[in-house]
């Protein structure tokens, strides 16, 4: 309950102070300095092969910590801040998730640097720097450690974000210059979203606008990024946003659904949601697979408009209220 009213306060974020932005700011430089003077180094091959696991528990324990970082944790996270925490606050944190695989995956496609040769290592389509999990995971517990506002928060956000990144080093994913590269570039993205979130949200708040046209912005603005953004990853990210978006209007205006239930309730909200979310965006891949921009675009955001829409119509219609 208490973790639930921290969450609620997501909805209207605050900027940091300046004190917090100059040592943001002065660290992501110290690493950029890094990467600048010691390049090469920080692409040791030697360096990741020393760091391999020497043991099957070694490496479960830190493909766990890589699964913070993963697409699957992200979305079963904002299921459950959308379903059963706080709807306004799980759709900027999802906006904020999408937004930093864009910009990571827009910087991949620009260095166009190849991923540390490990045999046996399978890595995926995707170049490496920077590390799309440290940035990521910078932007998404940053963020909410900046809305939660708690200090046992931030800490657990910067071991999250601190693990992570090791994580990718230790299972032989990136060098040590891409994981420094996503921390570096990750703090000046969290920085402007913390930014622009409430100024977007002050001019907003007194604006009504027509339904048609929310959710035609919604769908036009992803599909224009998903067509001029290079990158694997684009059109699956974008469909996803371009479906939780216009979902979420669309509950907004027709559904309504509020998230507090009981325990019980909640849990059948969420293994429901769940099983059907991983039915659309894991089982339907072969019937829309990746690999073709447009089928990958619709899938993922069919699963995005059931997250924001038809899961919380649906608890709705069976009655999993408080």
């Amino acid at each position: 309950m208490k973790k639930k009213e921290q969450l609620k306060s997501a909805g209207t974020s605050s900027r940091p102070g300046k004190g917090a932005v100059a040592a943001s700011l002065t660290f992501s430089l110290l690493l950029a300095l890094i990467l600048f003077f010691f390049w090469e180094e920080t692409r040791s091959l030697d360096f990741i092969l020393s760091l391999q696991p020497r043991s099957a528990v070694e490496e479960s324990l830190f493909r766990a910590f890589t699964f913070l970082g993963d697409d699957q944790f992200f979305m079963l996270f904002f299921g459950v801040l959308i379903w059963c925490v706080d709807k306004k606050a799980g759709f900027r944190t999802g906006v904020v998730l999408l937004l930093s695989g864009i910009y990571s995956g827009l910087l991949k496609e620009l260095t166009n640097l190849e991923r540390p040769a490990l045999p046996g290592i399978i890595h995926p389509g995707n170049k490496a720097f920077p590390s799309g999990h440290a940035l990521t995971a910078v932007a998404f517990w940053g963020y909410l450690a900046a809305q939660i506002d708690k200090v046992g928060f931030w800490a657990w956000a910067v071991f999250a974000i601190v693990m992570v990144s090791i994580s990718r080093l230790v299972l032989g994913h990136h060098f040590l210059g891409d994981v420094l590269g996503g921390i570096a570039l990750g703090i000046p993205f969290l920085l402007l979203i913390l930014y622009l979130t409430p100024l977007l949200g002050e001019k907003c708040r007194h604006r009504t606008l027509p339904l048609p046209f929310l959710v035609g912005i919604t769908l036009a603005v992803p599909v224009f990024l998903a067509v001029i953004v290079p990158g694997p990853d684009t059109p699956k990210l974008m469909g996803l946003l371009a479906g939780a978006a216009c979902g979420y209007v669309l509950e907004g205006k027709y559904v309504k659904l509020a998230v507090s239930a009981s325990f019980i309730k909640q849990v059948i909200k969420a293994v429901i949601g769940f099983v059907v979310l991983f039915g659309i965006v894991m089982g339907l891949g072969p019937l829309l697979p990746s690999s073709v921009n447009i089928l990958g675009f619709t899938r993922y955001g069919a699963g995005g408009l059931w997250v924001t829409f038809l899961a919380p119509a649906l608890f709705k219609k069976l009655k999993l209220l408080a």
